[in-house]
């Protein structure tokens, strides 16, 4: 062999480094915010989102998402959320889209007094940007207006700030970014693509077993009462900014957050779409607070080292023991599931099978000597 390829070490680069090559690298993208639904741009992106979510009944009515934009983001709900609906739409250097996230900051002090939870409502992104480091800054670009919006909130007396002079420690609130996936399927492939994904970006799933959501029927009230309600059953990940290694949640913080949520969902469902799916966490959340005062985070794997956390997260298994009775889409899926995720084994090939096809990726860049390199020095010998 007359070359071979070297590895790079992550742990090589110096700081500035690092800012110089993300900084090339997102030079070719920017990330505008879509704040009137009269602005052009506003048809095109919801429109992108639209085609991605909308068939499954998982993206808001048009006309909720033009309210959410036009509503006064200082004022409180009527339990006394503050909400700020954003709409990020990302192009490239030519002015080409490229990208779409949508979603919302939410804090109310009478759920907690230090909480503020980032909602990462939907994300899409072209055949062209996929791959690429914009995928990264869509999924954080929010907690910037966060920060602003919380700073805001203080200036007009809406809420206090524990730490109003510390942008960089969120004022010394306790910031959540939150989004909803589906469960772990074998078949689906882009089921556990987008868990790793979110895995190898610092978030951890709220065990379902303490905390069975549901996302809402987000279809039209005439068409949910013809057709009958059916909440979808998705696992909550949760990136709990500068708590990642934490590996519970407070109960207290689980329930405000589903609140928040369900704030959010409150100003375009029905209340009757959603009480049901509401009390089911809320009981679960009240069994669990009577034995323990914490709920379980699981990590979500990074690679195929860590993949057999695949296995707490199987769509089959999750809808068998945490939402039987709860939506007609778990009793379709788990009678129409294939004879072979019943089988004993099965989710071990599926696994290992994943797996192979993860560690045929040649990898050129990693993180750190004392993990990957092997002790070739004969301590009893020093």
């Amino acid at each position: 062999m007359a070359t071979q390829r070297i590895r790079l070490c992550m742990r090589d680069l110096f700081q500035q480094d690092v800012m110089e090559m993300i900084e090339r690298e997102t030079r070719q993208f920017s990330v505008w915010e879509v704040m009137d639904p009269d602005d052009p741009l506003f048809a095109t992106a919801y429109q992108m989102l639209w085609d991605a979510f909308g068939p499954q009944g998982e993206m808001e009515r048009e006309a909720a998402i033009r309210r959410f934009m036009l509503d006064d983001c200082y004022d409180p709900t009527p339990s006394g959320s503050y909400i700020r609906y954003f709409l990020l739409a990302a192009k490239d250097a030519d002015g080409n889209l490229r990208g779409v996230r949508d979603g919302t900051v939410m804090v109310n002090p009478n759920y907690s007094a230090d909480l503020c939870v980032v909602y990462l409502s939907h994300i899409y992104m072209l055949p062209e940007a996929r791959g690429t480091v914009l995928s990264y800054w869509l999924r954080i670009a929010p907690v910037e207006m966060a920060v602003a919006y919380l700073s805001e909130l203080h200036r007009r007396g809406c809420i206090v700030l524990p730490l109003p002079q510390a942008p960089a420690r969120f004022f010394g609130m306790q910031l959540n970014l939150t989004a909803e996936m589906e469960y772990f399927d074998p078949d689906d492939r882009l089921s556990w693509q987008r868990i790793l994904f979110y895995g190898r970006g610092g978030f951890d799933v709220i065990n379902p077993r303490h905390f069975p959501y549901l996302q809402p029927d987000f279809r039209d009230p005439d068409e949910i009462r013809a057709s009958g309600n059916e909440p979808v059953p998705f696992m909550i990940l949760v990136r709990r900014m500068g708590r990642e290694r934490q590996a519970t949640m407070p109960v207290e913080e689980a329930t405000a957050l589903m609140r928040l949520m369900y704030d959010d969902f409150a100003c375009h469902c029905t209340p009757e779409n959603l009480e049901g799916s509401l009390q089911l966490v809320l009981d679960r959340l009240e069994q669990r607070a009577r034995r323990a005062d914490t709920v379980e985070l699981l990590p979500l794997p990074t690679g195929s080292r860590d993949l057999r956390r695949l296995s707490r997260l199987h769509r089959y298994g999750v809808y068998k023991r945490s939402y039987r009775g709860a939506s007609p889409i778990v009793e379709r899926y788990l009678a129409g599931a294939a004879a072979a995720q019943r089988e004993r084994g099965y989710l071990d090939a599926a696994l290992a099978s994943i797996a192979e096809e993860l560690d045929a990726r040649p990898k050129y860049v990693y993180w750190s000597r004392e993990r990957e390199i092997p002790l070739t020095v004969d301590v009893e010998s020093l």
